[in-house]
């Protein structure tokens, strides 16, 4: 008998570079691979992206099927149901491979699919090192992230005014940062100033330990004692017993 062969489509790998068509994010992919019906298929892909201001800690991976539908996800319940069990991301993208494997092929797999990298910078948390109570002070944290779709959401372990903005870096790539402006007091001394990001999939806590320099008590004065004129007073008592 004769084991018929399919073809399968690949897009262009990176949805970001699909959609902007950046020079500053780079991948590697055939245009089309083949495999035989039953059995698996590889799709080599490798990527580049432009150097964050912060280390990059958390890589998201997804494959799709136009553009909409994931065939391959960390989180299995988000793979449509004919892909599911049946695809494996064999690269390690942190290491900037996302090479996929679809075994048991199917008539159906004809594609086309697109790789989508989801990264995001380490949480940096910056706040002066020795504060001055009742004095204005600012702290900032902020991150680096490839997925402006899902807006981060940032909240401070310490009351006060809070400013966001985002800005993009390159082509596929923002920061977004949170500054808190507030008068630290003597009790925040020591205290842990925390804060939390809250983000697609996901959330992230950085901390400093706050260290404030507390302004001197003033103690009230206290009213003198007049020992003469207390004595004086006891001896007059005794002059007018006699």
């Amino acid at each position: 008998s004769q084991i018929k062969g399919r073809k399968v489509r690949t897009c262009l790998a990176l949805i970001a570079v699909c959609v902007y068509l950046s020079s500053s994010w780079t991948v590697n992919v055939p245009p089309s691979v083949k495999g035989l019906l039953g059995s698996c298929v590889v799709i080599p892909c490798s990527y580049n992206y432009p150097d964050p201001p912060n280390v990059v800690k958390n890589f998201t991976g997804i494959w799709y099927h136009d553009k909409d539908q994931a065939i391959y996800h960390s989180d299995a319940s988000k793979i449509l149901e004919q892909f599911r069990t049946r695809t494996q991301l064999l690269g390690d993208v942190s290491k900037k491979n996302c090479t996929l494997m679809i075994d048991n092929l199917q008539q159906s797999d004809g594609g086309p699919f697109y790789f989508r990298i989801e990264i995001k910078g380490e949480l940096d948390l910056s706040v002066q090192e020795e504060l001055k109570e009742g004095q204005n002070v600012s702290a900032s944290c902020s991150v680096s992230h490839s997925c402006p779709t899902y807006p981060l959401a940032f909240h401070w372990s310490h009351s006060g005014e809070q400013h966001f903005q985002t800005r993009q870096l390159h082509e596929g790539l923002w920061n977004s940062t949170s500054t808190l402006t507030f008068q630290p007091n003597r009790t925040d001394h020591n205290k842990s100033l925390q804060c939390n990001v809250t983000y697609h999939r996901g959330h992230e806590v950085a901390s400093k330990i706050l260290k404030v320099k507390c302004n001197p008590l003033v103690m009230p004065q206290q009213q003198g004692f007049n020992s003469s004129a207390q004595f004086g007073n006891k001896q007059n008592l005794i002059h007018d017993s006699m």
